[in-house]
């Protein structure tokens, strides 16, 4: 009897003991380890940026898989929040699934099912956000004229409206009279693109997407104001709308939420374009694939404004599915004023005359639209 109970202590402190030093082990590798806390995933421009907050600096390395294309990266000295979802179906023709993981003990792994090629992505970090101190990791998929659907898109093919600028032509500037006819009296909802805790695309020098989108949509503010216009903004500082690090589908509510509760006349979302490649350049703007005439014709009016102002080349006005202009009620359109990867693009937009001309441009799109 007793060599029986011999035997069935020795086996308990065998069995219970080890894993009793791996859980204090592993809470003592937390310790010195960075806590993957956060995934953010924002779709818009026909691109998707994926955002992973880390509670401490971290290394990773980044490569590929097939059957299905995958790009993955993994990240060293690190273990995963359980309170992140380990799988979301993203909504964009550059990307269908991203998958988080804790690899192994001390490697957080991502997976991004995607389309695009080398030359489509981009992923680098940045240091910590001042408001929550979390080092960040940055995913950027997708140029919009190269991506063939990752997921299936039963919407129309993207319709190109060219209308080209006059050449060796003054740019149009509308004087702005105290209540000019057709802008007087309107509800005008304008949306700076990204804020607070998304920065949006980061171009040469550290120029953030969300501090130019804010610059400009402030001087269209003025404008709009000054024509008589009743403007709402979505946001009128470097915050988020929804909540502090809300969800993108949060984050992109909140913002349809501004317009749909004013029962505003128009909205129009501002944004700058990035690419991988320095090259891509110019203007472009959208509307919802099966909105209004009245949403083409804003789209392709603000378009023409901004190119007239910029001298930016044209890339026309295109149907989409963004979630902004898809679920307002009223006509909407949303501009990709200039690409901040591009350094005569972001060189003009970085400059007090370059925003104001903008805000014209815009301007003037709406005057003509309300005409």
């Amino acid at each position: 009897m007793q060599k029986k109970i011999f035997f069935f202590l020795s086996l308990l402190i065998f069995i219970v003991f080890p894993v009793l030093g791996q859980a204090a082990s592993f809470g003592d590798r937390v310790n010195t380890m960075s806590k993957i806390e956060q995934i953010r995933i924002s779709t818009a421009d026909e691109k998707v940026r994926i955002v992973l907050a880390a509670s401490k600096s971290v290394s990773y390395k980044t490569f590929v898989l097939s059957n299905p294309n995958r790009v993955a990266i993994d990240i060293k000295g690190a273990w995963l929040s359980p309170d992140i979802i380990k799988e979301t179906l993203v909504d964009s023709s550059c990307v269908g699934k991203v998958r988080v993981r804790q690899f192994d003990a001390d490697t957080v792994r991502v997976v991004i099912e995607t389309n695009v090629g080398r030359n489509g992505y981009e992923i680098f970090s940045l240091p910590p956000n001042t408001n929550t101190s979390l080092y960040r990791i940055v995913l950027d998929f997708g140029d919009g004229q190269k991506n063939s659907p990752a997921v299936i898109d039963e919407s129309p093919p993207t319709v190109l409206v060219p209308i080209v600028a006059p050449t060796n032509t003054v740019p149009l500037v509308i004087p702005i009279p105290n209540a000019r006819p057709g802008i007087d009296g309107k509800i005008i909802v304008i949306d700076p693109g990204h804020g607070g805790s998304d920065s949006g695309a980061v171009g040469a020098k550290g120029a953030m997407e969300k501090n130019i989108t804010l610059a400009i949509a402030k001087e269209l503010q003025e404008l709009l104001t000054n024509a008589g216009a009743k403007v709402i903004m979505t946001r009128n500082r470097d915050v988020d709308v929804a909540r502090p690090l809300a969800t993108a589908m949060e984050e992109l509510q909140a913002r349809v939420d501004v317009a749909n509760k004013a029962g505003a006349d128009l909205f129009l979302s501002i944004h700058m374009d990035s690419f991988s490649s320095s090259d891509a350049k110019g203007t472009s703007t959208y509307y919802y694939t099966k909105g209004s005439p009245a949403s083409q014709r804003l789209a392709e009016l603000v378009r023409t404004g901004i190119i007239e102002q910029l001298g930016t080349e044209d890339r026309g006005t295109k149907t989409c599915n963004f979630y902004v202009v898809k679920h307002t009620t009223m006509p909407a359109a949303l501009a990709e004023v200039a690409f901040v990867s591009n350094s005569i693009d972001i060189q003009t937009l970085t400059t007090t005359d370059g925003v104001k001309k903008a805000a014209q441009g815009i301007y003037n799109g709406i005057s003509r639209y309300l005409q």
